[in-house]
């Protein structure tokens, strides 16, 4: 053999030797990145935090989904500048808060803390595990999952093995006949009370996001259709023409929904005095004041700056509860103050389930719990029942 060929057959081996290397080092490098990846959520000491990794993580288009908010988005803008410049906590000093408890009572059953799950639409563009993953947080928090039995991607009976307690959340524009099975039956299958939209008369978020998961399931995200199925409304025999918002709906649908079980009717979506009455006349025990995130209409009042005049109208006949835009636990704090029997989280769920599946929304939960005992610490408060007005500074 020749030198020359000698030379070739060394320079090819180790050539090939050296790419081997370098496949090597860099899937070193990129299992690496995706280890630091997956626990790159316990960096989270925020809410913020999550919001930032979630937008980090997601492709775009399944963030726009959580993220979307209606016109400008000024009705989220105006719910935070209430929290942050319109309601102010005055401490208290050298009060005994060695034991504090969060432990509250909803519709008299007695429940680890005053915050819950709101509920929320398409937890499978977070996480494969989708609600489930969601499901079983709530359950190792003790926490109240609601769960939106209509877009939800995971069927109900995955959920339902989750043993934590849970609200069955029902639009109005969902099919009579899917109702007349799912609602009766809600007792029986261990969920304590009955949540409806009441706020969503049109189709604006589902006009706003389609276009984009069109384009985007073409070109860049294949699983998308996939992780948007909705597995609970393929019902044999049944035709779902509606899945979106409709005005069609009135206070007679909440009347007849009152017929079909004897769980507490929860209405979300109020933010009018004029409506939660109304809410109560029709059969509601539970009213959730709320503007939907603020992707429903752009300019409409803070939810929690309605909250008072809505517990005021309530007057004590039923129990009011509040979600939108709370970030902490100082706006949970805030948001008992002013009477709420307890708030929704929403938007940070689905952070911490983009962020870390299952773990992430544990850590998300245990953050606002956190947070809410030192804040009650600071204020000298050892129990829920001793949260009241008090404790905001007027100014």
């Amino acid at each position: 053999m020749k030198n020359s060929q000698l030379y070739i057959l060394w320079f090819g081996t180790t050539l090939t030797s050296v790419v081997i290397l370098l496949n090597y080092f860099q899937q070193r490098r990129r299992k690496k990145k995706d280890e630091e990846r997956k626990t790159e959520y316990l960096k989270c000491k925020s809410l913020s935090d999550f919001e930032e990794l979630a937008k980090k993580s997601m492709m775009p288009h399944r963030f726009y989904y959580y993220d979307y908010k209606a016109g400008q988005g000024h009705t989220y803008q105006a719910c935070r500048h209430y929290f942050d410049k319109q309601l102010r906590i005055m401490p208290r000093v050298l009060m005994d808060v060695s034991e504090i408890s969060l432990k509250t009572t909803i519709f008299g059953s007695i429940y680890e803390s005053p915050i819950l799950i709101a509920t929320s639409a398409c937890h499978c563009l977070a996480h494969v595990d989708g609600e489930v993953a969601t499901a079983r947080a709530a359950t190792e928090a003790q926490c109240i999952f609601t769960y939106n039995w209509t877009f939800s991607n995971m069927p109900e009976e995955e959920v339902l093995q989750t043993l934590g307690p849970k609200f069955l959340h029902i639009y109005l524009t969902t099919p009579i006949e899917i109702l007349e099975q799912i609602v009766p039956q809600a007792d029986k299958k261990g969920y304590r009370a009955i949540v409806i939209t009441c706020d969503q008369p049109h189709e604006r978020i589902r006009d706003f996001v389609l276009p984009l998961f069109e384009e985007a399931s073409k070109n860049i995200d294949p699983e998308l259709m996939k992780s948007m199925s909705i597995p609970n409304l393929n019902i044999p025999g049944i035709i779902v023409k509606q899945r979106f918002g409709t005005g069609s709906v009135t206070w007679a649908n909440i009347e007849w929904l009152r017929k079909l079980t004897q769980l507490p009717i929860i209405c979300k979506g109020i933010l009018s005095p004029i409506d939660a009455e109304l809410a109560i006349k029709y059969g509601a025990n539970g009213i959730i004041v709320s503007n939907h995130g603020g992707r429903l209409i752009d300019t409409a009042p803070p939810a929690i700056e309605c909250l008072e005049d809505v517990i005021n109208v309530v007057d004590g006949r039923a129990e009011v509860f509040v979600d939108t835009g709370i970030r902490s636990g100082t706006d949970v704090l805030k948001a008992l103050a002013l009477g709420a029997r307890a708030v929704f989280i929403g938007r940070p769920i689905l952070y911490g389930l983009a962020s870390g599946g299952q773990d992430g929304v544990r850590r998300v939960l245990d953050i606002l719990k956190r947070e809410l005992v030192y804040d009650m610490a600071c204020c000298g408060l050892t129990s829920i029942d001793q949260i009241n007005k008090e404790i905001l500074y007027k100014h």
